[in-house]
């Protein structure tokens, strides 16, 4: 694997992480705890809660929106440069429909994070109702892990895997010799047959120089 799309996906899954962790932490553990407590209180320590989170949720806001789109823009010329399908692959598998959808709806959780962390008059509406708004935010953010988990598994491509040195591929239960010289696609015993003629010829290919060098002399 490129070791920069490696970082990339390291990148994003580890702000993905943060970021949802701590809207669960929210929802289900700071808030029934501070239920217990009186409201000057509780503003005292959302206010402190609010300064130290908003620079985590700042960053993992920004390094996920990078990286997606890093990650979305590196994947589809991969796509196109390995002619996925004949160039069909991103319509056959609605990849570009199921992407707007994930962003769109990462969109609107990065509004709700933004405003659950925020101070703005405008967004204090979501304030007024923590528990709702973490709830539906929660929501918005599972439909996106999963939208990213079923593209993900898209991303196998064609289903062809190089088998070594020989660079002999399998494809859909055929046998495809990938050598220059020979330009043909064996399938099944034919495939068989020819692959033990290539190795014969290699193990014999020694032996007839020596005879000739000898023939030589």
């Amino acid at each position: 694997m490129d070791p920069t799309l490696l970082l990339l996906r390291w990148a994003h899954v580890l702000a993905a992480i943060v970021a949802m962790g701590g809207l669960v932490f929210a929802r289900f553990a700071l808030l029934p705890a501070l239920s217990e407590v009186d409201e000057a209180t509780r503003n005292r320590i959302h206010d402190h809660i609010r300064r130290a989170w908003l620079p985590w949720a700042i960053g993992a806001i920004t390094v996920l929106l990078a990286t997606g789109l890093a990650n979305f823009l590196l994947f589809n010329f991969r796509v196109k440069a390995e002619g996925w399908a004949g160039g069909e692959w991103m319509r056959q598998t609605s990849y570009h429909a199921l992407f707007g959808a994930k962003f769109l709806l990462a969109l609107v959780v990065f509004y709700f994070a933004s405003a659950l962390v925020g101070r703005g008059a405008g967004t204090s509406w979501v304030r007024n109702d923590r528990a709702k708004w973490l709830s539906v935010t929660i929501g918005l953010t599972l439909a996106v892990v999963l939208l990213s988990g079923w593209m993900r598994q898209l991303h196998t491509g064609p289903n062809v895997m190089p088998l070594g040195d020989g660079e002999v591929m399998i494809e859909r239960g055929k046998n495809y010799d990938a050598r220059r010289e020979g330009g043909e696609d064996l399938d099944g015993q034919e495939g068989q047959e020819a692959d033990r003629g290539a190795a014969a010829e290699d193990r014999e290919a020694p032996a007839t120089g020596g005879r000739g060098e000898e023939a030589a002399r």
